[in-house]
């Protein structure tokens, strides 16, 4: 349900009511039975929200919301906009359970709502965001954050960092591992049998041979033709201003960005609130909306859910794709 503060159960529930929803997946909210069945009492026109044991008691009705109480908190003391230590621990305990219910094979994909990282730090999370988070639950070594929409798929190098650090994070072994994640995923999840991955240049003009910058000559050029050893389709640097460009794009299935507003500002440009989210290189699936928890708007009814449906279509075409149904 994402943190209760924010627009995450208005979201969800505007999502979840969705017809394409229904036809796609048998959905569960994991959160706050309350909190859920107030948000659909405020946001939508009358409907049965239904509070469930175990997963597979979803798949007896299509109507209505079923909502799995996972967090044991008084959401009396939630109010919107305003996010505590209680609403980051409400929002990590529906994490954490999907987490442990994906991981067990009970469920077959997590779609998470917006989160805010103050409430997690709060909370007494130490983790940047819902990617990291999800990394550290599930122990995976070698993951990325992808964005994908109509026009484009991201990838990121580097994901929440100071822009001052992130020459100094950037490395030939950060990138390899970034493509190899990438190739993985297209193949697995997106059934690209060959794909090819353009990488962003970190300096305009790709450094101008040195002038504006050296980290393509010695990082980014070298950890190209490792990958390509690899058998990775990887080609560039190219310059950021002009990948997104569609006379460059449409010949690659994915970019690969050095750090996150290189590659979410065109992405978001094109399309804001439509794309969707997906933690690659995870053991389990895992999508969510581009946007955060808005508290400026939250409790106020005019969030707009769909790229939290765009979330939970992509969710359950992975799952299809990967034979979990």
């Amino acid at each position: 349900m994402g943190d209760p503060a924010g627009i995450g159960p208005e979201v969800v529930v505007k999502a979840v009511a969705d017809r394409r929803t229904a036809r796609s997946c048998h959905p569960i909210v994991l959160g706050s039975y309350h909190v859920i069945f107030s948000a659909a009492r405020k946001f939508l026109r009358p409907t049965t929200v239904r509070r469930i044991v175990w997963p597979e008691d979803t798949t007896a009705s299509r109507d209505g919301i079923s909502v799995l109480h996972c967090s044991g908190f008084d959401q009396g003391r939630i109010k919107a906009g305003i996010v505590t230590k209680l609403s980051g621990r409400m929002a990590a305990d529906s994490v954490f359970c999907a987490v442990q219910l994906a991981l067990s094979g009970q469920i077959d994909a997590v779609v998470t709502a917006p989160l805010s990282k103050r409430g997690l730090r709060l909370a007494g999370y130490d983790f940047p965001g819902h990617t990291e988070l999800l990394a550290y639950l599930t122990a995976a070594p070698n993951y990325a954050m992808m964005f994908v929409s109509k026009h484009h798929k991201v990838v990121l190098v580097t994901t929440h960092l100071p822009l001052a650090e992130v020459a100094r994070k950037v490395s030939r072994k950060m990138i390899v591992d970034k493509l190899a994640v990438t190739q993985t995923a297209l193949k697995k999840h997106f059934g690209l049998k060959r794909p090819r991955i353009g990488v962003c240049a970190l300096n305009p003009h790709c450094g101008e041979e040195g002038i504006l910058g050296g980290e393509e000559k010695r990082i980014i050029i070298p950890a190209i033709k490792t990958a390509r050893r690899k058998r990775i389709r990887a080609d560039g640097p190219f310059p950021s201003d002009t990948i997104f460009s569609p006379g460059i794009s449409r010949d690659l299935d994915c970019i690969l960005a050095m750090y996150h507003d290189q590659g979410l500002i065109p992405l978001k440009m094109r399309g804001f609130g439509e794309a969707v989210n997906v933690t690659i290189g995870l053991p389990i699936i895992r999508t969510s909306p581009d946007f955060g928890t808005a508290l400026d708007i939250a409790g106020k009814g005019v969030a707009d859910p769909k790229g939290m449906t765009n979330a939970i279509l992509l969710a359950a075409r992975m799952a299809r794709r990967a034979g979990k149904r």
